[in-house]
């Protein structure tokens, strides 16, 4: 029997939105409106969480505002992480699918060609009417505060006393915060810096089970917000009040690799009754991301004199590197920093500069370097990562989704996938006349090489392709044992549904939930800002044929 094997590979590397958007949480308090997407990575370590959140901002500087709830933690820290990590998450572990067309007998051998188109001074007074200001400091371009409020209208009013940009329409959904006693971390740009010098936060405080107070960011949503969280610990992460899917790649469009990958998700998500998450990626770190962190060497920049030596240096290309350097180059007047790192050789006048390499060191010790020794150090501790991805509409964000670990759980899940599509061929002409694959329940189910049936999303509701199920398998996970199967293919028991009413539902504690000690019910849980619908680039990176006996 005579079959013949076509490769495609396809990376799907999920990228950000370039949407205009508003940074943080909020921003302008007459009118929010939903910022770029902002990642999460969670790393669990000696009873504390340490969480890293990328931030991404498009407006006017003095209108960027971010909240946060977090928990009454006199160990609190709050301070900067690195580009760098998220760009290693996106890189390595992003969801990339191959589709392998294998032909049966009945097809002739054929020779394919495919082609590829493809400063802030500390507050003296702590107090303001309901307001405690716990601490106030520049904290690399930010100015931070952490304070304590008794009263939500309180809170409002010094927040907008002290501009920090979030809107009044957040107001309702942060009282429950306020009442179980969370402090909160609020964050604006100093008057000094730009957009161009936000860079992500790192926070860590105590607490056992990672989670994303979800609530209040629905007043700043869009339809189909895409979540993404990364989780490192010892075992593979999994929701513990949402449920879990698998998604029918046959609903992927599989003639371009998968880029409505994202559309795919929110329908199975919305099959689970609107609350669930997908794996994206499960198991041991890739070295490359710890050699993407590793902090910068002082040896290096030693041997540097000009902007010139920086930019053959090797470090260029570096997020952190470039905001740093930002604040320690004079850039003529008519040449912005963007412009500079998008096309270094094009500005030899900056190129001449003589470079402060002293000043730049300090920066990079002081900013960068604390972050990525402490990453380094996470990712010696613990070796397991999982990437869960999910997309939720703001009536669907009525539950805070909180995470465990399941050491019954650490079967492997690859973020390459291969999609095996079987085709059969007219016995008379040889012409293709049809194609099936297996999905996640083991079922056969017809595949659409053409892209033309795939499924598409727009403003939270299926529009295009065949309107076929989305979720091969619904389940529900725990901290430990086998998930159980609820439904899949389209349909699923309604009683075992996540509480879509919220009545499950308890404010979130900066994070994380409580410590044991402290006790949490329900879905405890950590604030996290809006995040865009996640989009698809495709890289047609390779194709390869063989013949198979």
């Amino acid at each position: 029997m005579k079959k013949y094997v076509v490769y495609l590979i396809l990376m799907a590397l999920i990228q950000v939105s370039t949407a205009s958007a508003c940074g943080g949480f909020f921003c302008n308090n007459n009118q929010p409106i939903t910022q770029a997407a902002e990642r999460i990575l969670f790393a669990l370590d000696e009873g504390r969480i340490h969480m890293h959140v990328r931030i991404q901002y498009d407006g006017p500087p003095d209108q960027f505002g971010w909240l946060l709830p977090v928990p009454n933690d006199p160990d609190l820290e709050v301070e900067l992480s690195t580009e760098a990590l998220f760009d290693g998450l996106d890189a390595i572990y992003a969801p990339r699918f191959i589709v392998q067309r294998v032909f049966d007998e009945s097809c002739p051998p054929m020779d394919f060609a495919v082609a590829a188109d493809g400063s802030v001074e500390r507050a003296e007074d702590d107090s303001a009417g309901g307001v405690n200001v716990i601490s106030r400091e520049a904290v690399g371009p930010y100015d931070r505060v952490i304070l304590e409020a008794t009263d939500v209208s309180e809170l409002r009013a010094w927040l907008d006393e002290n501009q920090y940009f979030i809107p009044p329409s957040i107001d309702a959904k942060l009282s429950p915060y306020i009442d179980r006693g969370l402090h909160f971390v609020a964050i604006k740009l100093l008057a000094s810096a730009g957009t161009d010098d936000i860079a992500p936060l790192r926070l860590s405080f105590a607490g056992n089970k990672p989670s994303i107070p979800i609530v209040p960011t629905s007043v700043a949503a869009n339809a189909d917000m895409g979540v993404l969280v990364h989780l490192l610990y010892d075992d593979r992460a999994v929701p513990l009040n949402y449920l879990h899917v698998e998604i029918i790649e046959a609903a992927l469009d599989l003639s371009n690799g998968g880029p409505n990958y994202p559309d795919v998700v929110s329908q199975a998500v919305d099959e689970a009754g609107g609350k669930a998450f997908t794996t994206d990626f499960a198991g041991e770190l890739d070295g490359q991301l710890e050699g993407l962190i590793q902090p910068f060497d002082e040896g290096v920049f030693n041997r540097l004199d000009t902007v010139q030596t920086l930019i053959e240096s090797g470090f260029a290309a570096d997020a952190d590197l470039q905001r740093v350097a930002n604040t320690v180059i004079a850039f003529p007047e008519g040449v912005t920093a963007s412009e500079f790192w998008a096309n270094p050789f094009a500005f030899e006048s900056v190129l001449e500069l003589t470079l402060d390499v002293d000043a730049l060191w300090q920066k990079l010790e002081q900013e960068v370097n604390p972050a990525r020794r402490s990453l380094v150090t996470l990712m010696e501790n613990h070796r397991y990562l999982t990437r869960l991805y999910s997309t939720l509409s703001p009536e669907e964000m009525t539950l805070d989704p909180e995470f465990t670990f399941n050491p019954d759980m650490n079967e492997p899940v690859s973020n390459i996938r291969t999609i095996e599509v079987q085709i059969s061929c007219d016995a008379d002409d040889g012409t293709e006349d049809g194609a099936v694959l297996m999905n996640a329940a083991g079922e056969e189910v017809d595949a659409d090489l053409s892209g033309e049936s795939a499924t598409r999303r727009e403003n939270g509701v299926t529009v295009s392709g065949e309107m076929r199920p989305a979720a091969a398998i619904i389940q529900r996970t725990s901290e430990r044992g086998a998930p159980e199967l609820v439904g899949g293919m389209g349909m699923m028991d309604e009683t075992m549904m996540p509480d879509n009413n919220g009545t499950n539902n308890e404010p979130s504690s900066g994070g994380i939930a409580p410590a044991a000690d402290e006790g949490c019910e329900g879905g405890c849980s950590q604030q996290s800002s809006p995040v865009t619908p996640i989009a698809a680039l495709i890289l047609v990176a390779a194709f390869g044929i063989r013949r198979r006996r």
